[in-house]
């Protein structure tokens, strides 16, 4: 075993935590030795927890809003209010777990997927699911941020941190322009979770760093298409 093997097994969970954003090709080295996902998760739901609660009311008014943009019928917007305000309000924080470990376990098997059969490489499940684990703090800085927004303006709609910003946002009830959605798409805590993937899948599968962001580029092209292409067509027949 050399040094730097041994550097990388010696890492511990709090230098892990500040490694990945200020030294992550060395955390990845040791999530290479000993792949770890509880503590990045706990972090995450955390976090997501409480900004969900803090924006909760925020939230709401904005989807009553929406409705309203829609011209729904008053029985129906208040059906919704009802629904809202009783133990749905609640729901999504408590399914935020789930749906954090649910939408790990898919990007993992993506990557991994990827990674061995069309790539090349070999590795595991749980090596590739731990780089997608630590790599969502990163994105959780983005919710703080755009949190913090939302509560300032008092207000979900327009709140962005994303490329979309440099352009009008839509009025409620008016249908998102393709290229807004697109834009959407480009925000820097986005950019910098793709960076850590790349530099992670590198680790693992010892590719070099142009073949891992092939993989990881071309994976997040065909997301935005699906992504940008789904959302103007149920934006078209939902009006939004």
């Amino acid at each position: 075993m050399n040094a730097e093997e041994t550097s990388a097994r010696e890492m511990g969970v709090f230098s892990r935590i500040t490694g990945i954003f200020t030294s992550p090709r060395e955390t990845f080295g040791s999530i290479d030795q000993k792949p770890t996902w509880l503590v990045p998760f706990l972090i995450v739901v955390i976090i997501a927890i409480v900004l969900n609660f803090l924006a909760l009311d925020i939230g709401m008014k904005y989807q009553i809003a929406k409705m309203e943009a829609k011209e729904m019928s008053a029985e129906q917007i208040d059906n919704m209010q009802s629904r809202m305000e009783g133990p749905l309000k609640y729901v999504q924080i408590v399914a935020i777990p789930v749906v954090t470990l649910i939408l790990w376990v898919i990007l993992a098997g993506i990557l991994l997927f990827c990674g061995n059969t069309i790539m090349g490489g070999e590795s595991t499940f749980k090596k590739v699911y731990s780089i997608v684990a630590w790599s969502s703090l990163v994105t959780m800085v983005g919710a703080i941020l755009k949190t913090f927004l939302i509560l300032s303006k008092g207000t979900v709609h327009g709140v962005t941190i994303s490329l979309a910003i440099l352009l009008s946002t839509p009025e409620l009830g008016e249908s998102t322009p393709i290229l807004y959605r697109l834009l959407s798409k480009f925000d820097p805590f986005t950019i910098w979770e793709l960076i850590l993937w790349i530099i992670g899948l590198a680790v693992v599968y010892r590719f070099t760093t142009k073949k891992s962001a092939t993989l990881v580029l071309f994976l997040w092209a065909i997301w935005i298409v699906i992504s940008v292409a789904l959302g103007s067509v149920l934006g078209g027949m939902f009006g939004g």
